[in-house]
């Protein structure tokens, strides 16, 4: 049981580094105050040591609550959702913007979906039928975040600054592809169900 209770609980801390770096991405695109940059960089850094133990736990556990192989897989899902937050903030720094009203728009719709992929995961051990809910949620707002990221395209491609179009495009497909990450991880989370 203590094994049951330690994956369970990396899991769900790993959920709330990811909850943390998109707030902290979307108020960081709201204010362009610096230290939530700063702030992020070191949230990432955190879930990083927390996905280091959870491998390490991993290797030193013979029995798993669920297969260690999806194990592994999930929690490289959320950790790349973590990834993204860095990186997005990454380039709006390399590329001196100031996050646009698409942009926050976006971040704030990813930030909706990271708070269901929390429900989702914590939820996954004992309540699969809020597990599935909150997936059903999260794969909404994934095309929520396409629609705002094409019609983010569409108002870009107007315009003729192409150095611009080109610093927000990148921008625009690191987020995109954030919330293709969250999706699949609620497609791998279902899976998991039905083994379980």
């Amino acid at each position: 049981m203590k094994k049951r209770v330690s994956f369970f609980m990396l899991l769900k801390d790993q959920c709330e580094m990811m909850c943390k770096a998109m707030k902290l991405l979307h108020e960081y695109c709201e204010t362009g105050n610096e230290t939530l940059a700063d702030e992020i960089i070191s949230v990432e850094d955190d879930a990083d040591m927390i996905r280091r133990v959870l491998i390490e736990t991993l290797n030193r556990t013979y029995i798993t609550p669920i297969d260690r192989e999806d194990l592994f897989h999930l929690s490289r899902q959320l950790d790349e959702i973590i990834d993204y937050t860095k990186t997005s903030v990454d380039e709006i720094r390399l590329f001196k913007l100031s996050p646009n009203e698409d942009v926050i728009k976006v971040t704030e719709t990813l930030l909706e979906m990271t708070d269901h992929v929390y429900k989702a995961v914590t939820n996954m051990e004992k309540y699969p039928e809020i597990v599935k809910e909150e997936a059903i949620k999260v794969k909404a707002l994934e095309n929520e975040v396409d629609a705002q990221v094409k019609g983010a395209y569409a108002t870009l491609f107007n315009g003729d600054d192409f150095h611009s179009i080109f610093k927000y495009a990148e921008i625009f497909r690191h987020l995109n592809h954030t919330a293709d990450i969250a999706d699949s991880a609620m497609d791998f989370l279902l899976d998991i169900l039905v083994k379980m």
